[in-house]
């Protein structure tokens, strides 16, 4: 897509099933979006790194949880945003060295953004990565 109205983005919203299967669909969805962009890869991979994150740490994967994806696409960026339905624990990017087991997740996300900020609470966040063309 080369022509955007002035000043507009594309946005689109997809709930998922809070189980690791619908992880893929959720990388799928981000792909087929943003195919024809340079953040390409850098989006399935923070996707990937959200919804398990959600996963691992939200009520999204009681039974019957979900999270939704929101993608918005503009000429030189694309945004990637996950709401989850909350855990009990504030997210955090911790320190991390060569001997660190796990932790790297936010992390990683961080050093490919842009802007990577999260809001809400124990009822429920979203986390939102902005990436730009060149933004490394």
């Amino acid at each position: 897509m080369d022509v955007y109205p002035v000043g507009c983005e594309l946005v689109w919203r997809r709930a998922f099933p809070g189980i690791a299967e619908h992880a893929h669909s959720a990388r799928e969805f981000v792909a087929f979006l943003l195919a024809d962009m340079p953040v390409l890869d850098d989006a399935v991979l923070v996707t990937g790194e959200f919804v398990a994150n959600a996963l691992r740490h939200t009520a999204s994967a009681r039974p019957d949880g979900r999270f939704i994806v929101e993608v918005r696409r503009r000429p030189d960026s694309a945004t990637i945003a996950l709401t989850d339905q909350g855990g009990p624990k504030e997210p955090t990017i911790p320190n991390v060295d060569d001997m660190s087991e796990c932790g790297r997740g936010l992390y990683m996300v961080r050093a490919l953004a842009s802007e990577l900020t999260w809001s809400g609470s124990h009822a429920g966040r979203t986390f939102t990565a902005t990436l730009k063309d060149g933004s490394r």
